[in-house]
C-alpha cells in the first residue's frame, strides 16, 4: 500500500472514528470541523509512526494532547478543572466554523511541524556485534 496512502487511510479513520467518540454525527458543521481537526491530529501521528517505526513518540503525543485537552480545558470527564468554558455555542453554520477553525488548526500544526522538523527518520542501520 505504500506509507503514503497507509497514513492518509489512518488519518481519514483517526477523523471519521471521532465523530463518534464526540458525539457529532448528524451535525454536518461539527462533523467537518471534527473531522478536519482531528485527522490532522491523525495524519501526525501515523507520520511520527512512519518515520520513527515505533508507536511510542505516537503515543505519547496523543496522551499528552488529551491531558492537555481533558485537564486544563475541562472538556473531558472530570469536568471543570484549571479553565473554564464561560459558554460554548453549537457548531451549525459557515460562521461557527470560522470562529473554531483557529483553535482546530493551531495544535495540529504544531504537531506537523514538530514531526517534518524534529522527528528523525528511522534508518535501517545495522551494527556488527563487535
Amino acid at each position: 500500500m505504500g506509507t503514503k496512502r497507509g497514513v492518509l487511510i489512518s488519518a481519514i479513520a483517526f477523523g471519521i472514528y471521532h465523530w463518534f467518540s464526540y458525539g457529532v454525527l448528524g451535525n454536518i458543521m461539527a462533523m467537518i470541523l471534527v473531522f478536519i481537526g482531528t485527522g490532522l491530529m491523525g495524519y501526525a501521528w501515523a507520520w511520527a509512526f512512519s518515520k520513527t517505526k515505533s508507536i511510542m513518540l505516537p503515543f505519547g503525543l496523543h496522551l499528552g494532547w488529551n491531558f492537555v485537552y481533558n485537564t486544563i480545558f475541562s472538556k473531558g470527564p472530570l469536568g471543570n478543572l484549571v479553565l473554564i468554558s464561560k459558554g460554548e455555542n453549537e457548531l451549525t453554520d459557515w460562521a461557527s466554523l470560522f470562529n473554531f477553525i483557529s483553535g482546530l488548526i493551531i495544535v495540529p500544526f504544531i504537531v506537523l511541524l514538530y514531526v517534518k522538523y524534529f522527528v528523525k527518520k528511522e534508518t535501517n542501520i545495522k551494527t556488527s556485534p563487535n
